[in-house]
């Protein structure tokens, strides 16, 4: 990956781990069906009337909103409302990872090389510790749901890249469209209406910020700027990147509700950044052939 698409991927991660802050403290005020319905909602009305549809199948858009819409973030939502911390939980779904490079495997006949399983194993291993460290009174159901939640992540990773290299944003925005009326019928079947009534009249301006970030961050922005990686690059390139995020979970929950960073935290942040850096590091490249091409391309400048 050129440097400024693996600084995107950074950022997009950093988004995304703090999202699980959001989703945690939304959920102290919605219901987590509700809360899906109302992020697709916003995400979704009234910008989509100005945005024209992208140029792929109905397929693709019902897909994608499905997969990664209604199924993982309800079963993501269902988790962390089950009693699954936000660390947790955000440790969960990188198992996404596997699930991305195994169906790139049985689908687009990908290769992984050495170097990129040692890379995972380092960094899961990050992962793991941090799972140590955080370790809390998870239920396992909750805790089944984000493991599948993960599946339907990788799933929605494939879809994106049949959309092939189009503009992301009106994807995601028309991607948008598929959830709310399901996530409201849901919603009404198994959470009842008495409790979206007191919802909403309970609703607070941090509860509706929750929600937007949820909905204009994580959805537009991380979502498009994901969504266009997965575009230029193959699937297993991009999704180990999303091992970053509960790095970025751990760091905003530290500094938004005072929860400490210890030593054994950081060791396995620093695990996890060493497995991306081995992943991605270019195989039998000559520095000194790229260094001169890189002067000269700044001299063609």
């Amino acid at each position: 990956m050129e440097l400024r698409h693996i600084l995107i991927a950074i950022f997009v991660a950093s988004i995304w781990g703090f999202n699980f802050v959001m989703v945690k403290s939304g959920l102290s005020e919605m219901p987590p069906l509700l809360f899906v319905g109302i992020r697709y909602f916003c995400a979704c009305f009234p910008i989509i009337f100005f945005i024209k549809k992208p140029p792929v199948s109905n397929w693709i858009i019902v897909g994608i909103g499905f997969s990664l819409g209604i199924a993982k973030f309800s079963l993501m939502f269902l988790g962390i409302h089950l009693g699954v911390s936000a660390g947790i939980a955000s440790l969960l779904m990188q198992t996404q990872a596997f699930f991305t490079i195994i169906l790139s495997i049985l689908i687009y006949k990908s290769r992984v090389t050495l170097q990129q399983i040692l890379g995972m194993v380092i960094a899961f291993t990050g992962i793991f510790l941090i799972g140590v460290e955080s370790h809390g009174s998870a239920s396992l159901i909750g805790f089944l749901l984000l493991i599948i939640a993960a599946f339907f992540w990788a799933i929605s990773n494939i879809i994106t890249k049949q959309a092939g290299t189009i503009d992301m944003f009106p994807l995601i925005i028309w991607t948008s469209l598929v959830p709310p009326l399901p996530m409201l019928g849901f919603s009404l079947t198994f959470e009842g209406v008495d409790v979206l009534a007191q919802t909403f009249s309970n609703l607070t301006w941090y509860g509706g910020f929750c929600a937007l970030y949820t909905a204009w961050v994580a959805t537009w922005l991380g979502a498009t700027l994901w969504g266009k990686l997965l575009s230029l690059y193959s699937p297993t390139v991009v999704a180990p990147y999303s091992l970053l995020i509960p790095v970025f979970a751990i760091i905003s929950s530290w500094i938004c509700l005072g929860e400490s960073m210890s030593l054994l935290a950081i060791f396995a942040s620093v695990l996890i950044f060493l497995g991306l850096i081995i992943n991605q590091w270019p195989r039998n490249v000559n520095f000194a052939k790229v260094t001169k091409i890189g002067i000269t391309q700044k001299a063609a400048a």
